[in-house]
């Protein structure tokens, strides 16, 4: 064992391809600088694991791994998992999340302390974890420990991402290339200051509807299809024609967008980016009015597009700009948003 040990785990912010993880489809996201470090130490003191984390100001002693309903439980369920897979004791020690990373605005805050922690986890029982085993096992926890039921992309960039690649993941075959962003234009995120928590959200509501969606037409997901036809609007709900139709979509936009960015087509790519929003505010649905003004005044000043990042529900949004426009679009944002923060 060694006695102190050190994992870190990434952020990050999709450029385009949200809701298309669990549905088999292409997204595009990229890693950010802000991350979530964990550090566990021995405690020779305690039979327990102790926990703390500075974002929650908060710490608890854990005697089983077992749910607890809240942050921890990210912590918690990588313990379990890592036990499971190496069969190690986990008892005497503390484990302490620290966080430059904002937590339930889209970023994948929970993706980030899941791989910090099984990182840490592995260097200190002095495991070799390969990056697939710790993608999968971090994907576990979210899905099966804490119940959020999202797909693998966020557990894909934060390992096996970087700041200045994009990261287009065909999250059906797990296929993926890394594509140098545009050198003159910034991938700005503004976040809209109000926070959402996704097991608290309608998000496991979307995934089932698409689920159904696929069930009715007889496909194995929803991006199977490249489109919606006359047979399906009768078979399909209204609900779920509206998901189903964002998501095969926005999976041809995805796409696209990947080769705008290989041509260096920065324009293109930004009417992809505000094309994607639309049909996130308006077949999807999980947009809300302040995401919609900040959409609109980055789009107002001059940015190239821009879109909600992540699942929606409040949050933040991203938005392409000229990299010599970008503080005169903070200034311009906080001039109609005075409650926006940039990230």
């Amino acid at each position: 064992m060694n006695t102190v040990s050190i994992g870190e785990g990434f952020g990050r912010v999709n450029l385009i391809g949200e809701h298309l993880d669990y549905n088999g489809g292409h997204v595009l996201p990229l890693q950010i600088k802000n991350s979530i470090i964990c550090e566990i130490v021995e405690n020779k003191n305690s039979e327990s694991i102790s926990i703390v984390s500075d974002k929650y100001k908060d710490s608890l002693t854990v005697k089983k791994l077992e749910k607890r309903n809240n942050w921890a439980d990210f912590v918690i369920g990588s313990c379990l998992y890592f036990d499971k897979k190496f069969s190690v004791k986990i008892n005497n020690i503390s484990i302490d999340i620290k966080s430059s990373l904002p937590l339930g605005v889209g970023l994948s805050s929970s993706a980030a302390i899941t791989v910090s922690t099984l990182k840490s986890l592995s260097c200190y029982f002095q495991k070799n974890l390969a990056d697939e085993d710790l993608i999968n096992l971090a994907f576990k926890v979210e899905n099966d420990f804490v119940g959020v039921g999202g797909g693998v992309m966020d557990q894909f960039v934060s390992v096996l991402g970087n700041q200045y690649e994009a990261l287009f993941l065909d999250t059906f075959n797990k296929n993926y290339e890394l594509i140098p962003i545009f050198k003159d234009y910034q991938f700005l995120i503004i976040d809209s200051n109000t926070q959402r928590i996704l097991s608290d959200s309608e998000f496991n509501k979307k995934k089932e509807l698409c689920l159904n969606a696929a069930k009715k037409m007889k496909i194995q997901n929803l991006c199977a299809k490249t489109k919606i036809d006359e047979n399906d609007i009768q078979l399909l709900s209204d609900e779920e024609l509206n998901v189903s139709k964002h998501v095969i979509e926005e999976n041809l936009r995805v796409v696209k967008a990947a080769q705008y960015l290989k041509d260096n087509k920065a324009e293109e790519f930004g009417k992809l980016m505000t094309e994607s929003h639309i049909s996130l505010s308006q077949h999807y649905r999980v947009s809300t009015d302040n995401l919609n003004k900040l959409v609109d005044l980055s789009n107002s000043f001059g940015a190239l597009g821009s879109k909600l990042t992540g699942a929606g529900f409040g949050g933040a949004i991203v938005t392409l700009v000229k990299k010599e426009l970008v503080e005169e679009l903070k200034k311009y944002i906080l001039d109609g948003y005075p409650n926006a923060k940039f990230i």
